[in-house]
């Protein structure tokens, strides 16, 4: 469902006087000049007449498009004039001018008043604010080993002698709306493999070269679940769980796992339901996980905890889907 935000426009109101001069007997008066902006039909030159025409009309209604009026010139008479009130708030016909001095009053034809604004749906900075820098750390135990490929235990472990880290939030919007939401996401990660999901390929190349081996460049996979292999489980599966639309999104599917060591930093959109529930963890089956030994940084976020792994993601943008 697609909300459209449309700003009310205000007419300015301008006043605009006409001068009366005298014409010799017969001459032809000028036409009521026309109003101030836009109006919805052209003015109309004045009939032969002494004196000059009708005033002008202001503008239309405050809100929505201004429309400006016309005015018919006015019958004999030799001068003054006055100026049409203006359109109501709402977008009502400004009223015409009536002309003035010594002859019978200039006919005038009120403007027509601008459409209505159309009200503003409600904005889309905040729908997504409570994702706006959630972060997952699972920070090394101990003190860390940094040589290359090396392992630290998790500083929590599960019942089954695992970990899993959990951060959940609920985000906003306008109820039936859903939204698409980009994140990046940025952070310190081993590799994981799932099976069974799509993954999906966004910056060409596709693939990178790390320690002798072809690695997917962008990692993330829609759906499917950890592979069903001896060991492939026991490498952390980050990921975002969204409640609405239903959807499990992977962070660092690369594919094949091993005693590596990646930097992320992309950007993903999601669909997301209002008022529904994100989740952003990391799960690993067993006690241990693969230290930063390259001593990964990421520019504008703090650093791994003791050499330990990450993910924290930040909100671009979120719109109605």
């Amino acid at each position: 469902m697609n909300t459209n935000i449309i700003a009310l426009t205000t007419a300015t109101l301008l006043t605009l006087a006409c001068g009366s001069e005298s014409n010799s007997p017969g001459g032809t008066g000028a036409g009521g000049a026309l109003g101030a902006a836009g109006g919805t039909s052209p003015p109309t030159a004045g009939q032969p007449a002494v004196g000059a025409g009708g005033a002008i009309n202001v503008a239309g209604g405050a809100s929505g498009n201004a429309a400006g009026a016309s005015s018919l010139a006015g019958s004999a008479g030799t001068g003054g004039s006055s100026s049409g009130a203006a359109g109501a708030a709402s977008g009502g016909a400004g009223a015409g001018g009536l002309g003035g001095g010594n002859g019978a009053a200039g006919a005038s034809h009120a403007g027509a008043g601008g459409n209505t604004g159309v009200a503003g749906g409600a904005g889309t900075s905040g729908v997504a604010q409570a994702l706006d820098g959630v972060r997952v750390d699972d920070a090394c135990a101990g003190t860390a080993d940094t040589s290359v490929g090396a392992v630290c235990g998790h500083v929590m472990l599960t019942s089954s002698g695992g970990s899993k880290y959990v951060k959940s939030v609920t985000i906003a919007g306008t109820a039936g709306t859903t939204y698409d939401v980009t994140l990046r996401i940025r952070g310190i990660v081993e590799p994981t493999k799932i099976t069974g999901g799509m993954p999906v390929e966004m910056t060409p190349p596709s693939t990178i070269q790390y320690m002798g081996k072809t690695w997917r460049k962008v990692p993330y996979t829609i759906g499917g679940a950890a592979s069903a292999s001896t060991t492939d489980p026991d490498y952390t599966q980050w990921h975002i769980g969204v409640a609405s639309p239903k959807g499990d999104y992977f962070l660092n599917d690369y594919q094949q796992t091993g005693h590596y060591i990646f930097k992320l930093d992309y950007q993903v959109t999601i669909q997301m339901a209002a008022n529904t529930t994100v989740t952003l963890d990391g799960t690993d089956r067993n006690e241990r996980q693969i230290v930063n030994f390259e001593k990964y940084t990421i520019d504008g976020i703090a650093g791994s905890m003791n050499y330990g792994q990450f993910i924290q993601i930040n909100v671009v943008s979120a719109q109605p889907h």
